[in-house]
């Protein structure tokens, strides 16, 4: 039960931007029957995957389009055209490797770090992370662009790409960090959510990858069947939720969760010294 709960609060978390991974630190620290800190980390990245799982079907179009692209013969891509769609089309994996690479240097580091059951068991990093995480809510829904931008540059990406990164602290929505700062960066808000949900997938399948010993090990693992329910949980709810989101930010309705996001850090960082 606690893993397909954890599950429904994953697939909802990870495209609302409220912070999957505050809201599984939050819930491995209340939810009854808790298991160790080494298994939460499994489950929690089992339940990223299940999320990757969901865009990946919902963006496949533009997937296939980027792998086509990159098999794509040379003299194919280095034709002229002036038709910006095609000419983002074609920047868009190297937009997505340049993305990549901060993320990639800051969770190598924290894993390599040994930093990252530290920062799933620091309560109070959770509720000041969702405090920042609804700061940049409410400010991105505040900017009006007359001419906003249908392109990113490669500027754009590393800046974005490092947000991802930072959002690896639980309480800071990688979602919600990501579309805000495409938006502060002037990119139209469908843009900025595609994009945003595009960078997540080598950033998932990464974090699965520095895990691939623990995942490899699953199978003797006695709570194999809830981790499977709670990955197919999360996938249902997530299906749901992305499609919540991206009407909500096209709909300048992110603020929403910029308030929810205080109360609930405002809460979880009295909760953490009411336990002092």
């Amino acid at each position: 039960m606690r893993e397909i709960i954890l599950g429904f609060i994953q697939g909802l978390t990870e495209f609302l931007p409220i912070s999957s991974s505050g809201h599984l630190a939050i819930g491995q620290h209340v939810l009854p029957g808790a298991a160790g800190i080494e298994e939460d980390v499994l489950l929690n990245i089992l339940l990223h995957f299940a999320t990757l799982l969901v865009v990946v079907l919902y963006y496949r179009r533009d997937i296939l389009i980027i792998v086509h692209d990159l098999l794509a013969g040379k003299a194919d891509l280095h034709t002229p055209t002036t038709d910006p769609d095609a000419q983002l089309r074609r920047k868009m994996p190297g937009l997505i490797l340049v993305g990549t690479i901060p993320t990639g240097l800051l969770g190598v580091g924290l894993k390599l770090s040994n930093q990252v059951e530290t920062l799933f068991a620091s309560l109070p990093l959770v509720g000041i992370s969702l405090l920042v995480t609804g700061v940049l809510l409410f400010f991105s829904d505040r900017i009006t662009t007359d001419r906003p931008k249908n392109d990113i540059s490669y500027v754009d990406a590393l800046i974005i790409g490092t947000v991802q990164g930072i959002a690896v602290l639980p309480g800071i929505s990688r979602s919600g960090s990501t579309i805000s700062t495409s938006i502060l960066r002037g990119i139209e808000r469908p843009l900025a959510a595609k994009f945003s949900f595009l960078l997540s997938i080598p950033a998932i399948l990464g974090a699965v990858v520095l895990e691939g010993k623990a995942i490899f090990h699953l199978s003797q693992s006695p709570h194999l069947l809830a981790y499977a329910a709670g990955m197919l949980t999360a996938f249902a709810a997530g299906y749901l939720a992305i499609i919540t989101l991206l009407r909500l930010v096209v709909k300048r309705q992110l603020r929403w969760f910029s308030f929810y996001c205080w109360v609930v850090g405002l809460g979880v960082i009295g909760y953490s010294m009411a336990g002092m």
